[in-house]
């Protein structure tokens, strides 16, 4: 799918200040999701859609269209993602645990509270982050990077929401999930692509993503659980610290 994206992009004349424009919005994203795990599967090719979008996006800063979207559900699903990258609608004193199966039939178990996060994979991998530093362990490597958390900003999907056409985005209501409400929405990308978004309603997180091309629906993970836990007994989860006899590779030292 990304190659098929690539291509038709590649096909695309745009001017050349668009174009450097759609580059440094790319390379600004790839950047971003390197460094949060949060970010979803399907953002690379959503984000090379998205760039064809800068073409029109010149003409949503005048004050009328301004004002025309400001409760549209291109701005209610940037404010969700905001939210979800805050992780500012998880209570302070809990922590949001998510377990995943993976498309490799792993288990992915993420831990949020407001802006600290850590995911384990059952393969012996993690990242963690504690809002300033970001650091990842890869057990095959036994490499531990450590890096600065220089992307403190809103994320790039509200960032790309808040410019996207409101015509193409659809409330489909409250659907259930693991017993819990999640407010779901369907994104038009193209004729041949759609996606849906479903958010847990009590945290706004984001709990499943259903991607349909050319008919066929595509899933890269099935969420298996999803609670919250006491965070004063589990400060230790977000603490940057490398496992005994690890190569630490530190860019936070210059």
């Amino acid at each position: 799918m990304k190659n098929k994206i690539k291509q038709e992009l590649e096909n695309i004349e745009i001017p050349k200040e668009f174009e450097l424009m759609s580059q440094k919005g790319i390379n600004k994203a790839y950047s971003e999701m390197n460094n949060n795990r949060k970010k979803s599967k399907w953002l690379i090719g959503f984000i090379a859609s998205a760039a064809i979008l800068l073409l029109s996006i010149g003409s949503l800063s005048t004050p009328v269209v301004k004002a025309s979207i400001q409760n549209a559900l291109n701005v209610i699903l940037a404010d969700k993602f905001e939210k979800m990258d805050s992780g500012s609608k998880i209570p302070p004193e809990e922590i949001l645990v998510s377990v995943e199966e993976n498309s490799n039939g792993e288990l992915i178990t993420t831990y949020i509270s407001g802006n600290q996060e850590r995911t384990e994979n059952e393969n012996g991998d993690f990242s963690v982050s504690d809002g300033k530093t970001i650091a990842s362990y890869t057990k095959n490597d036994n490499q531990f990077l450590i890096e600065t958390n220089d992307n403190p900003g809103p994320s790039i999907e509200s960032k790309i929401f808040s410019e996207f056409e409101k015509e193409k985005i659809h409330s489909l209501g409250t659907k259930k999930i693991l017993d819990r409400d999640a407010e779901v929405y369907k994104i038009t990308i193209s004729n041949e692509e759609t996606l849906e978004l479903w958010f847990d309603k009590n945290t706004d997180v984001l709990v499943r993503e259903i991607q349909i091309i050319d008919g066929k629906t595509y899933e890269e993970g099935k969420l298996i659980s999803l609670k919250t836990i006491d965070k004063k007994s589990n400060l230790d989860l977000f603490k940057v610290k490398a496992p005994k006899e690890a190569n630490i590779i530190d860019h936070t030292k210059k």
